[in-house]
């Protein structure tokens, strides 16, 4: 079982709090509020309930009346954790209707493949005991995860997949703009041939008129 870090105490009441980020090439931008609709969708969110759960299970016996809610909170920047965690953050005193609760979650922070010193940096600003779970492998849809290798394999898939994208969308993006003549309205017209022709940008957004043109006039030569 994960432990307590020294100098944590254990109240009895809990809230669950995860954490992740968007994939803006296949959509992949809101979460559902519900913890649980949330990781059916992700399987980061997933992995932190689930260490969550056992924690507590293993230290109180049961989730029902020490489990007082669960946060799951997506960032706004698929590149790099925000300050908008706060705001998640700050949900937790509606959950435990003042009752005195710790907060529970995964400690990315001591790794460097996932961390969100903003979590930590304004937990220590709020009045709520903090329950760090080491991450750790563990049994998930009947296959072991080690977030390790999870987050390790994930980002390089995502490399690969974002080298595709931006191949893709100069491709596109000088075709069209060899078809459209100069003119007024112009860069509106490229954009909506692009999206009509399921081109997206080089991470995976629909075109405006204005990245059409910013992008148009840093388009690699002959990549």
């Amino acid at each position: 079982m994960s432990g307590l870090r020294a100098g944590e105490g254990m109240s009895g009441a809990y809230v669950g709090f995860y954490w992740t980020l968007p994939v803006n090439r296949i959509g992949f931008r809101h979460l559902p509020r519900d913890a649980a609709a949330a990781a059916a969708v992700s399987t980061t969110i997933r992995y932190q309930r689930a260490l969550t759960h056992r924690y507590v299970l293993a230290l109180e016996g049961r989730l029902e009346g020490r489990l007082l809610g669960e946060i799951a909170f997506m960032d706004t920047r698929p590149d790099r954790a925000t300050a908008a965690v706060h705001e998640a953050l700050d949900r937790v005193s509606e959950l435990t209707g003042g009752r005195r609760a710790a907060l529970i979650h995964v400690a990315f922070d001591e790794r460097s493949w996932r961390d969100n010193r903003y979590l930590v940096d304004h937990l220590r600003t709020l009045d709520i005991e903090r329950i760090p779970l080491s991450p750790e492998p563990i049994v998930l849809d009947n296959q072991r995860l080690d977030p390790v290798q999870h987050f390790t394999d994930w980002r390089e898939r995502e490399t690969e997949a974002m080298a595709a994208l931006r191949l893709d969308a100069y491709a596109g993006l000088r075709a069209v703009l060899a078809d459209v003549p100069e003119g007024a309205g112009r860069w509106r017209v490229i954009a909506e041939r692009l999206n009509a022709d399921g081109i997206t940008t080089v991470r995976g957004g629909r075109w405006t008129p204005e990245n059409v043109r910013k992008l148009a006039g840093r388009l690699p030569q002959g990549s």
